[in-house]
């Protein structure tokens, strides 16, 4: 199984068939509600939107930076279970690679940039996290009055970072701040914020970018404007690209060709396998009763052997002799038998 997490979706890519959804996502979620939830797709719709995904054609802000990082990681850590995944996962990241390339400056950036642009108004401007979404918020601000508050010292953006420990005075004494910080447990204690908010003298505009929100309690709140997530997608206005759209359909699509040949390539292997091991298990069960007491088991294993080379050669000497076949059909099993006309 693949599992993709971002800020705006969760993407669950696993090897098998449809009805295998709701026991999946059950085990997932604990229960079959999410089962109704969301598009489910297969095989060659699957490939393409996982191409574009990774691309950031289906992001909020078209050519998202973030998002390819995101899904390296995603693939990094399902290798181990992937199995017949890897390689269309692969191949999603390397054509989202060429059509970052192609994108160059028609990005639209990340909703971190977007947060950054709406921020840009002000002077004074605190961001609460240090990764990737921070980051990209920070370098756009470059210039101004920024404080970066993280919970581990560092550098964002060639911003020296500040203690954690002190962020609660960010919502007091800056203008805008843009949270990065999930919000799956308390990011500050209420009361302090409480308190911080009491001290201005203006509203403070609060940009949410946490996943899930981490000051989704302050929505309402008299001394703050509150900018979630859904509301700085909404208001990203990405727009599509047509030469790097048309680029990611025609790479999607040798890809998809090349994995299903190969796949194919497998299947047949693993039949011809098959057979000769049927042939072996059948030949060997009729050759045995003959070598107990035998004068010259040799000879005996010597039949074995011939009759099971026979068996095994017998369809692709029918198929070639039954008929003319193409000088190319007959080259091509010349050059797996390694047979020459010298």
């Amino acid at each position: 199984m693949f599992l993709l997490p971002t800020c705006l979706r969760v993407e669950i890519v696993w090897s098998g068939g449809p009805e295998m959804a709701v026991e999946l996502l059950t085990s997932i979620y604990g229960d079959e509600s999410m089962s109704d939830i969301g598009v489910s797709r297969t095989d060659w719709d699957v490939f393409l939107h996982l191409c574009r995904i990774a691309a950031g054609l289906d992001s909020p802000t078209v050519g998202e930076t973030e998002v390819l990082s995101q899904f390296r990681q995603a693939v990094a850590l399902s290798q181990d279970s992937a199995h017949g995944l890897g390689r269309v996962l692969e191949a999603a990241v390397g054509i989202a690679r060429e059509a970052r390339r192609h994108l160059g400056e028609a990005s639209n950036g990340s909703l971190g940039a977007v947060a950054a642009r709406i921020a840009a108004a002000d002077e004074r401007v605190a961001i609460m996290g240090a990764g990737a979404m921070a980051r990209s918020a920070a370098r756009l601000l470059s210039g101004r009055e920024l404080s970066i508050f993280a919970r581990r010292p560092g550098r964002v953006a060639g911003y020296e970072t500040r203690p954690w420990e002190e962020s609660v005075e960010a919502l007091a004494n800056n203008a805008v701040v843009i949270s990065t910080v999930p919000g799956h447990g308390p990011i500050l204690p209420d009361q302090s914020v409480e308190a911080a908010l009491r001290r201005r003298t203006g509203r403070l505009e609060l940009i949410d970018l946490g996943m899930p929100p981490g000051f989704e309690s302050l929505r309402d709140h008299p001394a703050v404007a509150y900018l979630g997530i859904d509301e700085i997608a909404s208001s990203a206005g990405g727009k599509a690209v047509p030469a790097v759209e048309e680029l990611v359909l025609a790479e999607a699509a040798t890809s998809w060709h090349r994995l299903t040949a190969s796949d194919r390539v497998g299947s047949v292997i693993a039949a011809m396998l098959d057979q000769a091991e049927r042939a072996v298990d059948q030949e060997v069960q009729r050759f045995a009763g003959r070598l107990s007491g035998a004068d010259d088991p040799e000879q005996i294993l010597r039949q074995l052997a011939h009759t099971v080379a026979r068996r095994v050669l017998h369809p692709p000497i029918s198929y070639v002799g039954s008929t003319v076949r193409g000088s190319e059909t007959v080259e091509v099993l010349a050059e797996a038998f390694g047979v020459s006309d010298e």
